[in-house]
């Protein structure tokens, strides 16, 4: 009869370790996803709850007029969304640009004595909120 060896015993139960570690990163994946969307579902709800009255005041055409007047009444919100999804374009074409450019200058045409020190400044740059850089430049560069 054979006896296993230590090795054959240790493998064993390392190998019962790492499928318990799998077993459970695997549901607390599926658990923070999970939460995750019903979250995501949760903010839906609550949004279309509380413009329900908008809605049933003011309708669907809200979504596409530009009419904005208090005294009858009448209220559009296609300027608003235009500006909003004109102002994100903008910034995509700006941003995209830019961090590639930047990337690609860290990795591939950097020296490397200025690497790290650069590489720390565009993570404590990122790091900053983008409202601060516009209110900063709202006070020091508007009129």
């Amino acid at each position: 009869m054979n006896m296993p060896d230590d090795s054959q015993t240790l493998h064993a139960s390392k190998i019962k370790w790492m499928r318990l570690q799998d077993f459970v990163f695997e549901n607390l994946t599926l658990f923070f996803a999970t939460t995750t969307l019903i979250a995501l579902l949760g903010i839906i709800i609550s949004l279309a709850v509380s413009a329900w009255p908008a809605l049933k005041a003011f309708g669907i055409p809200f979504f596409y007029t530009i009419e904005w007047d208090i005294i009858n009444s009448e209220f559009g919100g296609l300027i608003a969304i235009f500006g909003t999804v004109t102002t994100a374009l903008i910034a995509i074409l700006i941003a995209v640009p830019l961090a590639f450019g930047i990337a690609l200058f860290l990795t591939e045409i950097c020296p490397m004595p200025l690497r790290r020190p650069l590489g720390t400044a565009v993570e404590l740059l990122a790091a900053v909120p983008s409202i601060i850089y516009g209110m900063f430049g709202l006070f020091v560069f508007a009129p």
